[in-house]
């Protein structure tokens, strides 16, 4: 996998832990924002290959921010990843329709994940 950068917005210390973990094992550098809102800055600021997405969080939630991301003319084209606790096959679709790229239920599966990751916003 490549070196480029990967935003995970999540705000649950042990989410992020063990997101930053599976992907820093295949040498993927990570930054960490614990709010949609923090992402969003951190996203404005920096270049990053993509974003994984939790979609409950404090404030803005996950949805809002990949809206954010959708409706900006630099960020539009950003691949992003939705990850949840709360899965749903109705909550699946609605992050697909609404312009997630890839979604995933936790625990993370750390083969699928990874595989999605390298697929997704890799390639």
């Amino acid at each position: 996998m490549s070196h480029q950068l990967v935003l995970v917005v999540e705000d649950d210390p042990d989410g992020q832990e063990v997101v930053s973990r599976m992907l820093k094992q295949v040498n993927i550098h990570v930054a960490l924002a614990g709010t949609a809102e923090q992402g969003w800055d951190m996203l404005k600021a920096g270049a990053y290959a993509g974003a994984i997405i939790d979609l409950a969080l404090p404030g803005q939630d996950g949805f809002q921010l990949l809206n954010a991301i959708r409706n900006d003319a630099v960020l539009r084209g950003l691949r992003c990843i939705a990850v949840t606790a709360y899965h749903t096959p109705e909550l699946k679709h609605e992050a697909l329709q609404t312009g997630f790229d890839g979604y995933f239920a936790k625990p993370l599966n750390r083969t699928l994940f990874l595989g999605a990751v390298e697929d997704i916003i890799f390639k």
